[in-house]
Formats: structure tokens, sequence, C-alpha cells
């Protein structure tokens, strides 16, 4: 095949994986709650819909979340980058992530019960 068929039909993957991901995180309903987790294990459930602020401390650093109109953000951490930071509000998925103090954010609904395993 051609170089030019090969251009446009990678081109045409890349649009549709694009497309993809875009209407993945674009059509992800508001969280009611963030699960923080700290060195992987879970130390506090912060309810959206209550201002508030926390201090999360791992054994890395700490990170201070604050929680203002139904959504959360960062707003200071002793990391040295501060992505975390720059990661603005947020209320649904993708997760907020603190990399150099290994302290996570994940966001989920706290809707109708799908089923139970016993």
């Amino acid at each position: 095949m051609k170089t030019r068929t090969w251009a446009i039909l990678l081109g045409a993957v890349f649009l549709l994986l694009a497309a993809l991901t875009a209407l993945q995180f674009l059509s992800a309903a508001p969280a009611a709650s963030a699960a923080v987790y700290a060195d992987g294990a879970l130390v506090r459930t912060v309810d959206l819909s209550v201002d508030a602020t926390y201090r999360i401390e791992s054994a890395e650093g700490w990170n201070e979340l604050t929680v203002r109109g139904g959504q959360l953000a960062v707003t200071a951490a002793s990391c040295p980058d501060g992505d975390c930071i720059r990661c603005g509000e947020k209320n649904a998925n993708p997760p907020i992530v603190c990399l150099p103090n290994r302290v996570s954010i994940r966001f989920s609904e706290d809707g109708p019960v799908d089923g139970v395993v016993k």
C-alpha cells in the first residue's frame, strides 16, 4: 500500500480513539462522593455536597483538599511539581493523583445498588 493510504488509515484510527476517549470523560456523571487513598489505603471518604477543607497526610508528604460547590480540588501540597494542584476542581473521573505524595482521589456515584454478592 502507498504511504498516503497508511497515513489516512492511521489518522482515522487515531480520530476514532480520540472520540471514544472524549466521550468517556465528557459523559461522566457528577459524583456524590470521593474516596481518598494515601499509600494505597483508604484514609477518608469525602461527601461532595458539604463544603469543607481536609488535610491528607501520607508517608511522603501532605495534600490539602477543598470541597466547594460540589467540586473537589487539591489546593495545596508538599510535592515539588504541583501537578495535582493544576488538575483544578473536579467532580467526576478521571481521578486526581499526586504521585510524589502517593495520594489518589477517586470519584464515585452513590446510586442504586446493581446487585449484592454473598
